[in-house]
């Protein structure tokens, strides 16, 4: 209790001293807060999320990653009303895809409801999110994931991966403006590796007869992510989606969100659902969204992003 006090302190401390000029390009700042940061971590390094152990690793050299352990280690949920949506449309036996699977939290709460006659396929370009990602997996035991240290994109060939200095989960595929333009201000440097993509349906061919769920969180790369899994779509009928919806990285990508709805509902012939509280949404409920105008009517602020559920009506 007496760690958690004083780890609360070192964060409320941050603001208060950054009014006063002092901040991390203070000499000798970063040293000294890495130090105390460490010290009076009051998290396990190993914790239970949903059910799944997380490793939570505070000896990480990143700051943006140790703010994701800490976000992780300090509630025992993340995207509170999409998890249990989640846990809801997943089912036993089932085969899911994650697409932008991060660290594993989707991919672990998929593992542990499928079973083992289940599948998750986890695709996590980010080299060092794709190493906490495969050790999630092996401390968990879980046999039924595979994991792919690859983007799902529209063409199966190389891109670059843009590292996101303040954010973990904010690496995006081709482009570099989504990072800049959701910076509020935050210091960021532009800085790419080359990665390998990967189309979902030419993944699939030979993996799997059929796929029911898909989570997608792939910052931007959604239009990308959506014309190479067409056959996927069409030859599922009953296939359900979760997809974190970000108009303005979409367009800082060169795409359009607008598209990127119609042909989901107009061309697959898809219902969507917003998910509420989480991000953006402005309901209370499970709203039901009718056509394109109806989707983006929620964007009030240019950043402003939410999760979409999409399913066919029977």
């Amino acid at each position: 209790m007496l760690k958690l006090f004083l780890f609360n302190i070192l964060e409320k401390s941050l603001s208060i001293f950054g009014k006063f000029g002092i901040n991390k390009k203070t000499p000798g700042a970063i040293p000294i807060y890495n130090f105390l940061f460490k010290s009076f971590w009051p998290y396990k390094n190993v914790t239970e999320i949903q059910g799944s152990k997380m490793i939570l690793n505070v000896n990480d050299e990143s700051y943006a990653m140790r703010k994701t352990f800490k976000a992780y280690a300090s509630r025992d949920v993340h995207e509170e009303v999409t998890t249990e949506l989640f846990k809801q449309i997943v089912k036993k036996g089932n085969t899911v895809v994650d697409l932008g699977a991060n660290l594993g939290y989707f991919t672990l709460l998929a593992a542990k409801i499928v079973g083992d006659k289940g599948k998750i396929f986890a695709f996590e370009p980010e080299p060092k999110n794709y190493s906490y990602l495969k050790k999630n997996i092996e401390i968990n035991n879980y046999k039924n994931v595979t994991a792919f240290q690859k983007a799902v994109s529209d063409k199966n060939d190389k891109t670059k991966l843009y590292i996101c200095d303040y954010d973990s989960g904010h690496h995006t595929i081709n482009k570099y403006d989504g990072i800049k333009a959701y910076s509020h201000g935050r210091k960021t440097e532009e800085k790419s590796i080359d990665i390998e993509t990967v189309t979902l349906d030419s993944f699939l061919y030979e993996k799997a007869d059929s796929v029911n769920v898909i989570k997608m969180d792939v910052e931007g790369a959604e239009m990308l992510a959506l014309l190479g899994m067409d056959k996927t779509l069409r030859n599922n009928k009953n296939i359900q989606m979760i997809i974190e919806f970000f108009p303005l990285l979409i367009e800082k990508m060169g795409n359009d969100p607008k598209e990127f709805i119609r042909k989901l509902i107009e061309d697959y012939g898809f219902s969507v659902y917003i998910i509420p509280d989480d991000y953006n949404a402005q309901t209370e409920k499970m709203e039901k969204l009718n056509n394109v105008q109806e989707v983006m009517a929620y964007r009030r602020e240019e950043d402003d992003h939410v999760n979409l559920f999409l399913k066919r009506e029977k």
